[in-house]
């Protein structure tokens, strides 16, 4: 199916997006301001609302985008380690 180079390259690109969803996921765990842009945009009616009540939607949707960057870091494991048997099986050929 893959040749060696082929999985030795999807294997670097698995582990980088490891890597990178793990970090993505921890920033915005930590609600890193340089990512307010990358949160989902707020409904009409929460334009309305008290501060407080808009402060809290912020804080849960740094949460769920860091859950999933988390999620995403798990598939990219997986594909790791199907990646790291496929080359196990063609060293030995």
């Amino acid at each position: 199916m893959f040749g060696p180079f082929c999985t030795g390259i999807f294997l670097f690109l698995a582990l980088w997006g490891t890597v990178f969803m793990a970090v993505l996921g921890g920033l915005f765990y930590n609600q890193s301001v340089g990512l307010f842009e990358d949160l989902p945009s707020e409904s009409k009616n929460m334009e309305t609302k008290p501060w407080k009540d808009r402060v809290n939607n912020w804080n849960s949707l740094y949460q769920q985008n860091a859950y999933n960057c988390w999620i995403a870091c798990g598939v990219y494991v997986g594909i790791a380690v199907l990646l790291s048997l496929r080359a196990c099986c063609l060293a030995k050929r």
